[in-house]
């Protein structure tokens, strides 16, 4: 049975035609935010809500799956439910409804911590166990051993990617650069475009909206079994691990500030609505809201929503390539000033080696100059020499030394 036919809740009661809705269900699950309870709820609704497959890497057959396989594959999901991020939905599930829950950061970074510190999470028949490397498996090992500071403190990858610092900032962020306020000011967009979000502190609140919106959901009957709870208690955290927390989820707080804000307000709005209702074939729209035509007189509220999210999704692509030229310019300019201040250094290189060339030579000039006057000298030198040796005033000097030498020892 499809999304599009007659749905019945857990009881088995049928809750009418459905044919207009927009499809599917798409919940962008931020760790810890109540995905799980809002999964639950959903599901119990009835058949025409069942739900895709974890994205885990593999596929049913346990061969390797790209995240474009896996939507290829389970996008037709009339729920598709899982940790995807909020632009990848936007890729893959144009036209659908979109929700999400945001969370107090704290405590969502408390019970993050919780939820890998529990050694019954994680289990060898956990569909993301079995695809963990020994990196992800080694960091689980030390989260089941640490203590929340410990924890928070880490530096491990998978621990910082995975669990800490701005999760929800980015989830909903489709900004491509690094910058965090931009980021921050791109989830705050995306928050406030999406068809629903709760908040996990007022969750039945929550689902109220939701019901509002959508009046043939049922009441919420799971028990809290069927809730993600860890069994793990934090007693008491201390003001080194709140301040650690704090300073990294410093732009995830500006966000859950802004989400409580806009939840307050749209609440506020549905309750005091005369018709808060949605239109069955709008399913993100109210009846009186969705007034769009084609010019054949149809409704066109749809499509134009479902063109409205590919344009959305150009837009980011554009201003991931955008950024990415920046960037590519940016390395451009700095490897043309680099290679000026080289051409230049090798130009100064040269100019000293000839200079220091040229001064050689002309000491060796020099030095060959005063070698051959040395040479002169010596020659001159030697023929003086002889010719004092070879004088007849020599030979009588050395006859008298010879008669006189008896006399000179006496």
């Amino acid at each position: 049975m499809k999304f599009s036919d007659i749905r019945c809740t857990a009881d088995g009661d049928q809750h009418g035609e459905l044919s207009g809705l927009k499809t599917p269900f798409a919940f962008v699950h931020i760790p810890k935010c109540s995905g799980t309870a809002f999964e639950n709820y959903i599901l119990s609704q009835g058949v025409g809500f069942e739900k895709s497959r974890a994205f885990t890497g593999l596929d049913r057959n346990d061969k390797p799956e790209s995240l474009e396989m896996y939507f290829r594959n389970e996008g037709a999901s009339p729920f598709v439910f899982g940790h995807f991020y909020y632009r990848d939905l936007l890729r893959f599930c144009p036209g659908a409804f979109l929700a999400t829950f945001v969370r107090d950061p704290l405590k969502r970074t408390i019970s993050q911590y919780k939820s890998w510190h529990d050694e019954k999470n994680f289990q060898p028949d956990d569909p993301h166990y079995k695809v963990a490397n020994t990196v992800e498996r080694d960091a689980l090992v030390f989260a089941q051993r640490a203590s929340l500071e410990e924890f928070v403190c880490s530096d491990n990858a998978v621990i910082v990617d995975g669990a800490l610092g701005n999760q929800q900032t980015m989830y909903l962020s489709t900004y491509s650069g690094d910058d965090l306020a931009q980021h921050l000011e791109s989830a705050k967009k995306n928050l406030a475009a999406l068809d629903f979000f709760g908040i996990t502190e007022s969750f039945p609140e929550s689902l109220e909206l939701l019901r509002c919106m959508i009046p043939d959901l049922s009441d919420y009957k799971i028990g809290p079994e069927m809730e993600n709870r860890s069994r793990i208690s934090v007693d008491q955290v201390s003001n080194r691990a709140r301040e650690i927390i704090a300073g990294q989820v410093e732009y995830d707080q500006k966000l859950y500030e802004y989400a409580c804000q806009l939840f307050k307000e749209r609440l506020q709005e549905w309750r005091a609505s005369p018709r808060s209702t949605y239109s069955v074939k709008g399913f993100g729209r109210r009846a009186e809201d969705a007034q769009e035509y084609a010019p054949d007189g149809q409704p066109s509220g749809g499509k134009n929503e479902a063109t409205q999210l590919e344009i959305s999704a150009l837009k980011s692509e554009n201003e991931r390539i955008e950024t990415e030229n920046r960037m590519l310019r940016s390395q451009l300019e700095q490897l043309e000033v680099a290679h000026l201040r080289a051409s230049e250094l090798n130009q100064n290189a040269v100019r000293v080696a000839q200079e220091s060339a040229a001064e050689v030579d002309a000491e060796n000039g020099l030095l060959r100059t005063q070698l051959a006057h040395l040479s002169a000298s010596h020659m001159q030198l030697q023929q003086v020499y002889r010719d004092i040796v070879g004088s007849r005033s020599w030979r009588v000097m050395q006859t008298l030394q010879s008669v006189l030498k008896p006399f000179l020892k006496k």
